[in-house]
Formats: structure tokens, C-alpha cells, sequence
């Protein structure tokens, strides 16, 4: 993951896909794109520090999320409206 923040931080995109990252490597990324089977849009945007934004949006959608104690991949196993 240091290379790829290294070639980010160069100011170049990169988009990545990555199954079931452990918590450290999902908080290096600055934005997501998540979308469920089919291709619909769940979230797009910044994640923020410590994924704030990301905890945030499905605390509103009523779909809490922790990420101090589930990793990403457990919060987000499970179907989404």
C-alpha cells in the first residue's frame, strides 16, 4: 500500500479493488466506491479521517456502522436496502 500512496501522493489516480481489506489497508484509501450486485450505487465519496464520512452516511441511512470494531468487509457483508 506505500507504493500506491506514493504514486497517488504524484498527483495520478488510481482505482483499485480490494476483497475483504483489513482495517488498515481500507483507511488508506481517501475515497470509496461501493456498489451492490447489479451495479446500483450504494456510496460514493471521501471516507475522512478514520472513515468518518463513510460512518456517518449509513448512520443516517439507519445501517450503523462501526468501524473500531468490525472491519469494513463484516459492516458491509450484509444486504443494503
Amino acid at each position: 500500500m506505500r507504493t500506491v500512496r506514493n504514486i497517488v501522493n504524484t498527483g495520478r489516480t488510481i482505482v483499485c479493488t480490494i476483497h475483504q481489506p483489513s482495517i488498515d489497508i481500507f483507511e488508506a484509501f481517501d475515497e470509496l466506491l461501493l456498489l451492490k450486485r447489479g451495479g446500483e450505487l450504494i456510496f460514493n465519496g471521501q471516507l475522512g479521517h478514520k472513515s468518518k464520512h463513510l460512518v456517518k452516511y449509513f448512520s443516517v441511512s439507519s445501517r450503523p456502522l462501526c468501524l473500531s470494531t468490525f472491519p469494513p468487509t463484516l459492516s458491509l457483508s450484509h444486504p443494503v436496502a
